[in-house]
């Protein structure tokens, strides 16, 4: 079941766009997510050189969760039982009501990893036409709770610009 997302702020009406526009729209939310492969990667060696004990290791369990979407959210744990990394996919809505979706998840298999602050989780990736942020919290039990944010900048040759946005997605996985 997908629900429709109204963008926070008020927007100029524009022209319906027209089905170049969302070709267009469709091929780049298709290349977006290896556009991620670079930004994932130096998120990685990051947290891996970076932070010690706080990094979690290799991802060796997966728990089930859900978005407030309705799409399926993995968080992955570490021997440890701390998270380690997830994937999931969001689906945004544009100022005509027409959805876009979008996998977050990384090329490796391994899911998108965490800069952790303490119990704290977060995620911030971007290119030129999009961004995407995870802010959660760790539920102790080896769950996560929190909120998903996608925003894709779609700037078709004939029409004015416009964002399709899912702000304030929640999502929860394991206890």
């Amino acid at each position: 079941m997908t629900h429709s997302v109204e963008p926070n702020e008020p927007t100029e009406p524009t022209a319906e766009p027209n089905a170049h526009d969302w070709e267009q729209a469709n091929r780049l939310a298709k290349w977006m997510r290896f556009a991620i492969v670079p930004l994932v990667l130096v998120l990685a060696a990051i947290l891996l050189l970076g932070r010690g004990d706080a990094v979690a290791g290799k991802p060796v369990k997966t728990k089930y969760g859900a978005t407030s979407q309705g799409r399926e959210f993995q968080l992955r744990l570490d021997e440890k039982g701390r998270p380690a990394s997830f994937s999931t996919e969001l689906v945004a809505a544009c100022p005509s009501g027409r959805l876009v979706s979008m996998p977050w998840d990384s090329v490796d298999g391994d899911g998108v990893r965490f800069a952790r602050d303490g119990d704290r989780l977060r995620v911030a990736e971007r290119g030129k036409l999009w961004k995407l942020g995870l802010d959660a919290r760790s539920t102790g039990k080896g769950g996560l709770r929190g909120k998903l944010t996608l925003v894709v900048h779609v700037r078709p040759e004939t029409r004015a610009p416009f964002d399709c946005t899912a702000r304030g997605v929640t999502f929860f996985a394991g206890h």
